[in-house]
């Protein structure tokens, strides 16, 4: 009897050794990160006689695990992209920086200058308002793409932090699976821990998806189903390239066996801190840098337009204020050719630029040009396609039904059938826009033409409504504009000879064209003439047979603001186009302050839809985390209350082994 109570109280002795250092040892580590809290169970020994096999193991849940870092993920893309959200929506919400501001006082300057158009102060005010204005449209530019360079930064740091936890799970992996599975040799517990710290580490920076293979390994794929972590601790490493614009680095999926080769990763899918940089890259940085370059694309090429239409104050027909950018595009690395491609704003079709990059590509005797969202894809529908002869070549909206997206691209070089490149024509614009004048007198507030009636005229036909549209003597070698300052053969003469119809002769008695109308509604006469001079202009009122009107170079009209007028009225002009699939009309085309207004309503808006998904997916993970804790978590009363419990028990235990020495001894004195 005494064999058995000794045998029993030596077991439960040591049963409960181990059940306090199995809490002790929880208790020691409770700020241990990553690990999960232990318990010690025993089978009872057969027929009564003590404890049996005790095992260790750890309080874990796969599927609470598996939501953990679902969750995780989903926290740690919702609040990087809100951290770097809330720096460029910070940026362009500083009344400070508001491109608005700047836009309002250029025009402002006009509409004083109009008003003393003879001043030179007043037009030197105009200078300075524009370089304010550029200066305003590179800062804003450049801080933008000090984003981008910290996105890329940052994508380099996570990217190196990322393989550094693929590599930690891989190496223990082969430790785990050295141990094998059998009962004789468990698996140290310290191992399983790191191994699930190092995979939760990896699912802040890329959401995943694990498997358990039968060796007691994890493997562990990305959500889009490529594998990172494979059996026998191989796995594959991602990487960043950027092809073919090397500053935008996209992620790539790189093979450990053959790092040569790489495979595309479908970002929108990566997930995690990773995937908020690339979001946040995808909806709000591109689109922002895209919208100020068109922006200032648009507007400055309108405002070279119509000062190329009006008359200086040196009395030549004007010239540009602004010196538009000159880009290349980026050639794939694929490409087999060795062309290259210069691309430029086609003057006057600043107003057909939409807010997209563009990929053009070689085919068998023609180019296609596609315009891409905000992914890089190409958008269904926006193809142009241009035939090409040869190389080099320069194409423009005339090879392309009038539209190509405002763009005048040259190829150079030989291209091959296939090669692509990427065209970029908004990213760098409003840093690299220049002033092309600081000459006030430069600038063209008088329109270069003016009409006179003769005051013998019978009748009391006006002109009125004189709009230039050309000044450009290479589109109207016949009868146009004669730079620097006159017409063809001018001054001209008009004549009413009756019969609802104008004659039109230059000065040498040449006739320039005759207007025949139907009735007395005189509207464009050069137009009804089927004429092309660079203006046009109708006749009110009555004439009689014989009344004449001249029409010549508007000589020494510095008083005028006629095309000043036109000037000021681009602030509320339709000239920014909004998308690339309608025609660049009035109804797809906005104004100036609304497209500024837009861009700063886009950061917003996405801002703070940002934040509040921060904040949704913040209340999950706490709820996760809660339950996780709640099972795998060290709680301290819990194990108190164990230790307490355990130490009673034991002390129970050496009670036993007292008692059998007691009757060991008794039996002893009874045999003497």
């Amino acid at each position: 009897m005494s064999d058995n109570l000794l045998r029993i109280g030596t077991s439960a002795v040591l049963a409960n050794t181990t059940l306090l250092n199995t809490t002790s040892n929880n208790i020691a580590n409770i700020n241990t990160e990553g690990y999960t809290r232990q318990r010690t169970e025993f089978e009872s020994q057969v027929l009564g006689l003590g404890v049996g096999k005790g095992t260790t193991e750890r309080l874990v849940s796969e599927f609470t695990q598996r939501q953990l870092r679902r969750d995780l993920s989903n926290f740690s893309f919702a609040e990087q992209y809100v951290t770097e959200a809330n720096r460029v929506d910070a940026l362009f919400s500083n009344p400070a920086n508001s491109i608005a501001t700047g836009i309002n006082d250029l025009f402002k300057q006009f509409q004083i200058a109009n008003n003393e158009p003879a001043t030179l102060a007043n037009r030197q005010l105009i200078i300075g308002s524009s370089q304010a204005l550029l200066d305003k449209f590179n800062t804003l530019s450049s801080l933008v793409l000090d984003q981008e360079n910290f996105v890329n930064q940052q994508l380099d740091i996570y990217t190196s932090e990322t393989n550094g936890y693929i590599k930690q799970i891989a190496n223990l992996n082969l430790e785990i699976a050295s141990f094998g599975t059998g009962a004789s040799r468990p698996i140290p517990l310290d191992l399983l821990d790191k191994r699930d710290l190092a995979i939760q580490k990896l699912s802040e920076m890329v959401e995943i998806r694990t498997l358990d293979a039968d060796n007691g390994e994890k493997l562990v794929f990305l959500a889009t189903g490529q594998s990172l972590v494979v059996e026998r601790g191989d796995f594959n490493l991602v990487s960043l390239r950027g092809d073919p614009d090397p500053s935008e680095r996209d992620l790539k999926l790189q093979l450990s066996n053959r790092i040569s080769v790489e495979r595309d990763i479908d970002i929108d899918k990566v997930g995690g801190k990773i995937g908020g940089l690339l979001a946040f890259r995808e909806e709000i940085l591109v689109p922002t840098q895209n919208r100020l370059g068109q922006l200032a694309l648009s507007m400055t090429d309108a405002m070279n337009t119509q000062n190329r239409l009006g008359m200086n104050l040196n009395g030549e027909i004007g010239g540009d204020l602004f010196k538009l950018p000159i880009t290349s595009g980026f050639d794939f690395a694929s490409n087999a050719g060795t062309g290259a491609v210069n691309l430029t704003i086609e003057p006057g079709k600043g107003n057909s630029l939409p807010p997209n990059d563009f990929l053009l590509t070689i085919e068998a005797g023609a180019v296609r040009i596609q315009a891409l969202d905000s992914k890089g894809e190409v958008i269904t529908g926006s193809d142009k396609v241009v035939p090409v002869a040869a190389y080099p070549v320069t194409i423009n909206s005339a090879d392309a039904a009038g539209d190509l997206y405002g763009l005048e691209i040259t190829i150079t070089g030989a291209p091959a059938v296939g090669d692509q490149f990427e065209l970029k024509p908004l990213s760098t614009a409003s840093r690299t826009l220049q002033l092309a004048t600081t000459r006030p007198e430069d600038i063209a507030l008088a329109a270069p033409v003016r009409t006179e009636f003769t005051v013998a005229n019978l009748g009391n036909a006006q002109i009125e409504g004189l709009t230039v549209t050309d000044t450009t003597p290479a589109t109207l070698p016949d009868y146009g504009f004669d730079t620097p300052a006159g017409l063809i053969n001018g001054p001209w003469t008009m004549t009413y000879v009756g019969g609802d119809t104008f004659e039109i002769v230059d000065n040498l008695g040449n006739p320039v064209a005759t207007a025949a109308f139907g009735s007395n509604q005189y509207q464009n006469l050069f137009a009804q003439a089927g004429v092309d001079v660079g203006f046009d202009f109708s006749v009110t009122g009555v004439p009689s047979i014989g009344d004449t009107f001249s029409i010549s170079f508007n000589d020494g009209g510095f008083n005028d603001n006629r095309n000043g007028l036109a000037l000021s009225a681009l602030q509320t002009a339709q000239t920014t186009r909004l998308n690339p699939l309608s025609a660049p009309n009035s109804a797809n085309a906005v104004n100036f302050n609304q497209t500024y207004a837009d861009m700063v309503s886009l950061i917003g808006e996405r801002t703070n839809q940002a934040r509040n998904n921060e904040a949704a997916s913040k209340a999950l993970l706490d709820q996760t985390t809660a339950w996780y804790e709640s099972l795998s978590g060290v709680s301290l009363d819990e194990e108190a209350s164990n230790l307490v419990r355990f130490q009673q028990t034991y002390a129970a235990a050496a009670r036993i082994i007292s008692t059998s020495q007691t009757v060991f001894d008794t039996l002893l004195a009874a045999a003497r």
